[in-house]
């Protein structure tokens, strides 16, 4: 286990954290297609990609909608689902081989419990998160649609090779007509 989440929080900073931290992480193998999360259920773990890639999307208007790509070194969850553990919208699966580090909510708090200090990660990673969100935003609602895939090409580079063409369009907010139109000019 390579242990992502030290990437947002060092618990070998503070004594006793290690210990406690790899007590409470897991690790969890995926094959492509496999689901970590269902529209209905509650978001129970946030998952840190150790290697693989995982897509959250939603259904709109009988539409997959995807809204989140996590790659390698990056954390993956349903924020609303996870934060207030309720029942949430969106569903996560893994697009391919994957194998995910991950906390429960109920060890997060457990953790936090025992070592204040450690709220860290989950300042750290819904910082993360709101600001991957507010770039997002303001590229989708500044640009046309063949800005908005140059912002993603410079912004993720390699990822466009990693996802399927609906999916990408999809998470751009453009048609898989218009995607297609924009990479025939390029």
């Amino acid at each position: 286990m390579n242990s992502i989440p030290i990437l947002y929080c060092d618990p070998s900073s503070i004594p006793g954290l290690y210990d406690i931290f790899m007590e409470y992480v897991r690790e969890r193998i995926l094959a492509s297609h496999d689901v970590l999360l269902r529209p209905g259920e509650i978001c129970r773990n946030i998952y840190f990609v150790e290697s693989g890639l995982l897509r959250c999307f939603y259904h709109h208007d009988g539409k997959e909608v995807s809204s989140w790509f996590a790659q390698e070194g990056d954390f993956c969850w349903s924020p609303e689902s996870f934060l207030h553990q309720k029942p949430g919208i969106e569903q996560i699966e893994a697009l391919e081989n994957t194998v995910v580090s991950y906390f429960s909510f109920d060890a997060l708090r457990c953790i936090y419990s025992l070592f204040p200090e450690y709220r860290e990660l989950e300042r750290t990673v819904t910082e993360r998160h709101l600001l991957a969100v507010r770039r997002k935003m303001q590229a989708m609602w500044m640009e046309q649609s063949p800005a908005r895939l140059a912002w993603f090409q410079k912004e993720y580079p390699g990822l466009q090779e990693r996802i399927h063409g609906k999916h990408l369009a999809s998470w751009l907010g453009i048609t898989e007509v218009m995607m297609s139109r924009i990479l025939h000019r390029s």
